[in-house]
């Protein structure tokens, strides 16, 4: 009986082992069957908190994990002391291949700024590295005078390092500023200003500015009442209406005379028709010709002496209407002057 019990824990435990051996094998068969690509970069700073093994995420998305973690002095013949990470990347996680470092996709991503950076996993310390397009003009590729093994990834400075140097670089201006010479020269610009205004006398200067605003109020009272007065508005009232009145009568005048002026060389063709034709009619009559033509003529004379009355006259009114017009724009511009006059001549005091 007993044989018989070694014998079936024997066999429960050889099956254990089976089933164990079988489970790892299925569940770790797409990691050992999947195509993975070796690539490396070169951080620049301290990478405390990265072990092999750890993540490598492209946007939050795993897409490989830390293979090796050395020195570039250990792996190639250089004097940069840069830390060198490998990577294995899975193949198919990508939409361009990082196998062929000759590849032209793999260059161009790099020229948009595909990057690879750490990155902290909240605040145990624990870190991995980051994949994702950075702007390549801030985060160029780091200078190396080695051919890479692997196909080489461009690295960035992680976010903790661009902070931590920014707050540096903060402290270090902090501390150039000359605080008491600032001080000291804040405390003489007031000491200036307190002695520019006790010597601007800032008390006299407000009582002329009152005084100026109550002469400027005076005067501003005057011209009121001055505008308002009833008898300067009728004097300005009449000598609208008058300049009125003149113009309406000009222009009465001046339609006639301009008609009788166009009419008088119609007239005077005509008659010199009426001429021509007594004379083609009456040509038997030589006597009775000549005294037509001498009355013509003398009707001519008559009509060229009326002529010039009438542009006289036309120049006369002409010049009636300047004058009102001019009359009319000085008493709108000048109503004291239209009412009262002109100012008295001066006196030979004044003129000495």
């Amino acid at each position: 009986m007993e044989k018989f019990s070694y014998f079936k824990i024997g066999i429960f435990v050889i099956t254990a082992i089976v089933m164990g051996v079988l489970g790892v094998v299925v569940l770790g068969a797409g990691a050992l069957f999947q195509k993975k690509s070796i690539v490396e970069t070169y951080i620049d700073e301290s990478v405390q908190g990265l072990d092999i093994g750890s993540p490598v995420k492209f946007r939050g998305v795993p897409v490989g994990r830390v293979e090796d973690i050395t020195l570039t002095s250990v792996e190639y013949r250089t004097r940069l002391q840069y830390v060198l990470v490998r990577i294995s990347i899975s193949s198919n996680m990508l939409q361009f291949p990082v196998n062929d470092p000759s590849s032209p996709a793999l260059q161009r991503e790099l020229d948009r700024g595909f990057r690879i950076r750490m990155a902290a996993q909240g605040l145990t310390g624990v870190a991995y590295l980051e994949a994702d397009y950075l702007n390549p003009e801030r985060n160029p590729p780091l200078r190396i005078d080695w051919r890479p093994d692997h196909p080489y990834i461009p690295s960035a400075r992680s976010r903790i390092t661009q902070l931590s140097d920014a707050v540096e670089r903060i402290l270090r201006n902090i501390e150039e500023i000359n605080v008491p010479q600032i001080t000291a020269s804040i405390e003489r610009s007031l000491t200036a200003m307190t002695k520019l205004a006790d010597s601007a006398n800032l008390d006299k200067i407000g009582v002329q500015a009152s005084a100026l605003l109550n002469e400027l109020r005076t005067t501003n009272r005057q011209i009121g009442t001055l505008v308002s007065d009833p008898q300067l508005k009728t004097a300005i009232a009449d000598a609208s209406a008058t300049a009125g009145h003149a113009r309406q009568i000009i222009e009465r005048a001046e339609k006639p005379v301009n008609q009788l002026l166009a009419d008088l060389p119609q007239t005077t063709d005509s008659l010199n028709r009426l001429v021509k034709r007594l004379d083609s009619v009456a040509s038997d009559l030589p006597q009775t010709s000549a005294e037509l033509r001498q009355t013509i003529q003398r009707m001519n004379r008559l009509i060229a002496g009326q002529q010039r009355d009438i542009e006289q006259t036309m120049n006369n009114l002409r010049a009636v209407s300047e004058n009102m017009k001019e009359i009319t724009e000085n008493s709108k511009k000048y109503p004291a002057q239209t009412l009262f006059g002109g100012p008295p001549p001066p006196t030979k005091s004044m003129q000495r």
